[in-house]
């Protein structure tokens, strides 16, 4: 399908011209961190670790539906979704870390994961209710279903795609909606979640240039962590880039493409420096981040455990804000460059 029948096709079908839904009074608000038994990095990361491989499983699943043009139930994925939420009450650091701690080379299906965790923790940072969280979660799940129907040899091009491939790859979102428009009790949150989730503030998003508050709540939420996911994951054509690099190149893109505020919410959520980032102190030394200070956020925690010349040392756990030597982080460093394992450094 090209971009102009893509367009032609949305004036076509007057469901994408509803009003968005209101959100009502909230039947459960989410708890506060007061209210939230926080569990240490190490022991949550075991818990998501599992949780993810599930996921992973559930991913395969109704990918390869959806492919074999079979139907499938989103209701199947509300467990999961749902024990996504518990494990970011429990300590959102790991539910976020785990995807970039581990290596996964099957991008098709981790990034509707990762999506659905960073969406329901940037919607716990902005106050929803567990039953928003949830359907958040969802439509960050289904968001990206449409690039099924996108040509493998487009999809998955290791260079730069011409301006006809681009036009195809661009017409996901709607493919995507028109999937999830045939299967059963889709709510109309996520069906906007996937055709609007490269819609841009400034209007010059796609498929129909959308701008401001015609975008719905939930496409601004999966806008924002549709691009850090993609930014910060390994690619057929790019490796992955550190995720204190990616919300810094976001921060300067806040005015044209995301709405006001909402960048800075998710940075606060994840921290300067997010958690599994390996990063070189001032004193020349090495770690990884293994907590993020709210109040401080350029003065993580740090599990130092390299000197300056990359040779193992015992390790310390170091706050910086506490930190008497007055350290900061001077740099975020690719740890595969030195085949440093994170993800064994941080447990």
């Amino acid at each position: 399908m090209s971009a102009d029948e893509s367009r032609k096709a949305m004036e076509k079908d007057p469901d994408l011209l509803w009003e968005e839904p209101s959100a009502g009074t909230p039947s459960e608000i989410v708890p506060t961190a007061d209210e939230v038994s926080k569990v240490s990095i190490q022991e949550e990361l075991r818990r998501v670790d599992k949780l993810y491989g599930e996921a992973l499983g559930y991913a395969h699943e109704f990918i390869n539906d959806i492919k074999n043009g079979k139907p499938f139930d989103f209701n199947d994925a509300t467990p999961m979704v749902g024990e996504f939420i518990d494990s970011v009450f429990r300590n959102e650091s790991a539910a976020a870390a785990i995807s970039k701690l581990k290596a996964f080379d099957e991008y098709s299906y981790t990034h509707c994961i990762n999506v659905s965790i960073l969406a329901v923790i940037l919607g716990k940072k902005l106050g929803y209710s567990r039953e928003r969280l949830e359907m958040l979660g969802i439509a960050g799940l289904f968001h990206d279903v449409g690039k099924v129907v996108i040509p493998d040899h487009i999809l998955n091009k290791p260079g730069k795609l011409s301006d006809q491939e681009m036009d195809i790859m661009r017409t996901h979102p709607l493919r995507g909606y028109q999937i999830l428009r045939d299967q059963p009790g889709i709510p109309p949150e996520v069906l906007r979640g996937c055709l609007e989730h490269h819609e841009k503030f400034d209007g010059s998003g796609y498929p129909r240039g959308l701008k401001g508050d015609e975008i719905s709540d939930f496409s601004r939420l999966l806008t924002v962590v549709d691009v850090y996911d993609a930014l910060t994951s390994k690619r057929v054509y790019k490796d992955p880039m550190p995720p204190g690099k990616v919300l810094a190149m976001m921060y300067k893109w806040r005015v044209t493409d995301f709405h006001p505020n909402i960048v800075e919410e998710f940075i606060k959520s994840l921290g300067v420096y997010p958690v599994g980032s390996f990063v070189r102190l001032s004193s020349g030394e090495h770690g990884v981040v293994v907590d993020h200070n709210p109040l401080d956020p350029l003065r993580p925690c740090v599990r130092v455990a390299y000197d300056h010349e990359m040779h193992r040392i015992p390790v310390t756990e170091i706050s910086l804000v506490d930190e008497t030597r007055e350290l900061t982080i001077t740099d975020v460093v690719n740890p595969d460059k030195y085949k440093i394992d994170v993800y064994e450094l941080i447990q």
